[in-house]
């Protein structure tokens, strides 16, 4: 019985693993058709673009793994069915929870496997797609290193320690020149934020340079007339897909402190944290895709009908957490909700099919 369980684990791996392949040459197709509007701003052209490609598709499988590991795993179960080995095991003395057990095994791979693109890989590796991308259309005028982001706007010159969105930035340096290059003033502002299309500092300490002298001033607020177009703010900008997992909780936690919303990134941390449960939910699924279908329904109409579930759950799954943020519920009951409602459908299916 064991030997049944692991030959069911390696069809069923190797079903979602020529899944995975497909899937990845189709998102690079679709990526890099989706990049040509871009090519030729600034710096960026077509080997930039093939490399953001790439460095995305990690963030990609992981976004998309319960979708591919469902219809891996009716693919797999679907072949075995097919062939007629899923008849033989059941006539063999092989019990459906044995089917389960070899599809748990499966399952068990594949969840330590999206871990570690989803924590590891797919975070730096999305990150970078971000700053390379930004760096080459804003013709170097915006730098990310570890100590912050480099910026230059005009005149100025701008050191900022962390930027949240496109609209909110913490820990802003400005170093003005004129026309010939000479220093006429250095700012500090705790923050700076977009309000009415205005660039509004608070907190600041204005330095002047003067011949012979500096003199220093302060102020509560501040409008600064600044160009900073979104094409230069994507250098720094924080996203929850490029965080790791104590980063997002670190990150959220600081929002809440500074009062700003944090709903996107406390849900992209619930969501994973659950994306285990979601990949043993999914593919779990499978068994009563194969066991449950009727005998004239072939392997291509299951996988049809495994894409159509998945992508459901993927719909589902995006617009609780929209509804989540815009309504203010918490993230963890966004997160995990999808994730019960297709376990239970699952259970109820296999319940009244008599397959447990």
């Amino acid at each position: 019985m064991k030997t049944i369980q692991r030959y069911i684990a390696e069809s069923v791996l190797v079903s979602t693993l020529l899944v995975f392949l497909v899937v990845l040459a189709l998102s690079f197709v679709v990526g890099l058709l989706k990049e040509l509007h871009d090519i030729g701003i600034g710096e960026y052209g077509f080997g930039h673009a093939a490399y953001y490609v790439v460095l995305q598709l990690p963030h990609t499988l992981y976004q998309f793994s319960p979708l591919l590991v469902l219809s891996g795993g009716v693919l797999g179960l679907g072949l075995l069915s097919a062939s007629h080995e899923l008849m033989a095991m059941r006539v063999a003395g092989a019990s459906v929870w044995r089917i389960i057990g070899g599809v748990v095994s499966a399952a068990l791979v594949m969840i330590v496997a999206m871990a570690l693109i989803g924590e590891l890989l797919g975070p730096q590796a999305e990150h970078l797609a971000e700053k390379n991308k930004s760096s080459a259309m804003s013709n170097g005028q915006a730098v990310a290193t570890r100590s912050g982001i480099w910026i230059h706007a005009g005149n100025n010159f701008l050191h900022i320690k962390r930027i949240v969105g496109h609209h909110h930035l913490e820990g802003v340096t400005r170093y003005e020149f004129d026309d010939q290059h000479h220093l006429l003033a250095s700012y500090y502002a705790n923050t700076l934020n977009l309000v009415n299309d205005q660039w509004q500092s608070a907190n600041v300490v204005k330095t002047t340079f003067k011949n012979d002298r500096t003199q220093s001033e302060q102020f509560a607020n501040a409008i600064w007339n600044l160009a900073l177009s979104p094409t230069l703010l994507n250098v720094g900008v924080q996203e929850p897909e490029s965080m790791s997992l104590p980063k997002l909780h670190d990150y959220s936690r600081s929002l809440e402190k500074n009062h700003t919303q944090a709903g996107s990134f406390q849900l992209e941390f619930w969501q994973r944290i659950f994306q285990p449960l979601a990949i043993l939910t999914m593919i779990l699924l499978a068994v009563p895709f194969v066991l449950a279908a009727p005998r004239s329904m072939n392997v291509g109409k299951r996988m049809l009908l495994a894409i159509v579930v998945g992508f459901i759950f993927y719909i589902l799954a995006s617009l609780i957490g929209q509804f989540s943020i815009v309504f203010q519920f918490p993230p963890l009951v966004a997160a995990l909700l999808p994730i019960l409602l297709f376990a239970g459908g699952g259970y109820l299916v296999m319940v009244k099919m008599s397959i447990v």
